[in-house]
């Protein structure tokens, strides 16, 4: 999943493991820092899809490890997150960084 550095509020459509019956938490950890943000979303099922909506800053060009969590400590989802200010279709790991 890649996510807009520029943004705050995310909204992640995801196929989940189970589909929770409770509150979720996620936790997001840098994998370039190791450390780990836990945060406390919103939730809701649409055409078997389950969409997270939170608030988070993430820094660019950053590498990031999500786990999605229901209250009996089963893991609903695991992926990871790139961040970038970059267009999606265009995206360059090298971009403005070398000059010819």
């Amino acid at each position: 999943m890649v996510v807009n550095t520029n943004n705050t509020s995310h909204l992640l459509k995801v196929t989940p493991r189970l589909f929770p019956c409770t509150d979720i938490v996620i936790h997001i950890t840098n994998s370039f820092r190791g450390t780990t943000d836990v945060i406390h979303p919103t939730y809701w099922e649409d055409n078997n899809l389950l969409n997270i909506s939170f608030d988070y800053t993430f820094a660019d060009e950053n590498n990031y490890q999500i786990k999605v969590i229901d209250e009996n400590s089963e893991v609903v989802f695991r992926g990871e997150i790139l961040s970038t200010t970059q267009d999606t279709q265009t995206y360059s790991l090298t971009n403005n960084r070398y000059k010819w």
